[in-house]
């Protein structure tokens, strides 16, 4: 098993337990800082290469759509409005 495997292993064994992460470390005799690092590798892996997230629509929508850019600006538009949502996509 490679040192990613084991790390991955171990920080999902973290993340379905219910210590915090100093004492996860503290009782799995691993290094905080080594910890951390190995977390945040496993997170942007998994993380959409794109920056955009597949969104498909469920039971029970309003018809409205709510656009959150980076910047924490929040837009809230009906679903219907296709081209204007395009373009809303494209200024970011």
């Amino acid at each position: 098993m490679s040192k990613e495997q084991q790390m991955f292993a171990l920080i999902g064994e973290f993340e379905r337990g219910e210590l915090n992460g100093r004492d996860f470390c503290k009782d799995k005799g691993v290094v905080p800082s080594t910890f951390y690092y190995w977390k945040k590798k496993k997170a942007q892996r998994e993380a959409p290469a794109s920056g955009f997230i597949a969104v498909r629509p469920g039971t029970g929508m309003d018809g409205s759509l709510e656009l959150i850019y980076p910047n924490g600006v929040r837009l809230r538009l009906e679903a219907a409005q296709f081209a204007l949502i395009g373009k809303l996509l494209r200024l970011y």
